[in-house]
Parts: C-alpha cells; structure tokens; sequence
C-alpha cells in the first residue's frame, strides 16, 4: 500500500527515520524495480545552511521543495548524477528527504543492466547509483508519490520493524558549511 499524503507532512527528521524499511517501488512500462530504503538525509529548509532552499532560496532547480509534502525533488549534481528525494512539511517548509541507498528488492536484472556493473553491493549504495539503477531522472521532478511511475510502500512482510537506526552527519557537505556536522543522515545499523 503506498504511503499517505499524511506521512510526508511530519517533521522531516522523523519522516527521514521512518522512511528507513519502507520500499521505493519505479515503474518502467511492465516492469517494477524496487529496493528497501536504508538510508536518508534530512534537509531542513530556511534554517539548513546545507539545503538547496536555505534562506526560502526558490529557483528553477528547487522549485519542487516548495510544493507540499509528498512530492518528488529531483536534481542533477556534478554534471552526471541524478539524486532523488522526498519533499515533506507543507509548501512553507521548503524541506526534503534524499534517499541515498536502497537494498534491491524486485528487477535486479533491469538495474544492473542501467547500471552495468557485475558486483550487486555496489548496484544501489549511493544516490546517484540509486537514481542509475532505478531510471530515476528530471522527468520524474514533482511528481506526487502516489503517482503509478515512482511511489513508497510499506513492506507487505515488515522483518524490519526492530531495526536500529543509527545517525551520523550527512555525506558529502563541505567542513565549511555550518551544516556539515549536524546528524541528519540516517541509516539502518543493524536487523536483529
């Protein structure tokens, strides 16, 4: 069942944590390809100086993170990679969610023939490599996450549900910037 409207409109923290176990499900055509959500960074908007919409900064490039929660953002970075990440809050909350890894579920055949590489922990380990495997692009940018070509689940066997999440801060932000070290990202530590 795909996740409620509802969901996206809770503190982006608690979202990123609770999107952790849930399935990214890409729909191409007749083919499904899916993955366990492992782990994600909070972006937190006005008040994040590592956010793309910092200071209620809206341009071109961000204009899905000023839609209400429960939309798609997608942005291209250095020139070659996709990343793909869930807007939460309402349209006054500029905030979003990058998915940055998801453990292969469904169409992994399809995802390495788009990501062409023959080692399988390496498929979907990264945002880019996500969007990669999944065929995730521009053209889903502002989708709504009910729509039929990209939306989230819950796991119909939840064997997930003690996880321990463990927190760190997020990847790839410069030491310069005053957000790098808050831990927003999020990731599953361990399955009992």
């Amino acid at each position: 069942m795909k996740l409620p409207t509802e969901f996206y409109m809770q503190d982006t923290r608690t979202v990123a944590k609770e999107l952790l176990g849930k399935v990214l499900v890409r729909k191409i055509g007749n083919k499904t390809l899916s993955g366990i959500i492992v782990e994600t960074e909070a972006y937190l908007g006005n008040k994040d100086p590592a956010c793309h919409s910092f200071g209620n900064k809206k341009t071109a490039r961000n204009k899905s993170m000023f839609l209400s929660g429960g939309h798609s953002y997608v942005y291209f970075i250095y020139g070659m990679y996709f990343c793909f990440n869930v807007v939460t809050n309402d349209e006054s909350a500029p905030e979003a969610v990058l998915i940055r890894a998801i453990e292969p579920l469904a169409g992994i055949k399809e995802m390495r023939s788009l990501r062409n590489v023959k080692k399988d922990i390496h498929l979907t380990s990264g945002p880019g490599k996500l969007c990669m495997a999944l065929s995730v692009n521009q053209e889903l940018d502002g989708l709504k996450l009910n729509s039929s070509k990209i939306f989230i689940c819950e796991r119909k066997h939840n064997l997930l549900s003690n996880i321990k999440i463990a927190k760190s801060p997020r990847i790839g932000i410069n030491a310069k910037n005053a957000g790098h070290s808050w831990k927003l990202r999020y990731y599953i530590k361990s399955n009992p």
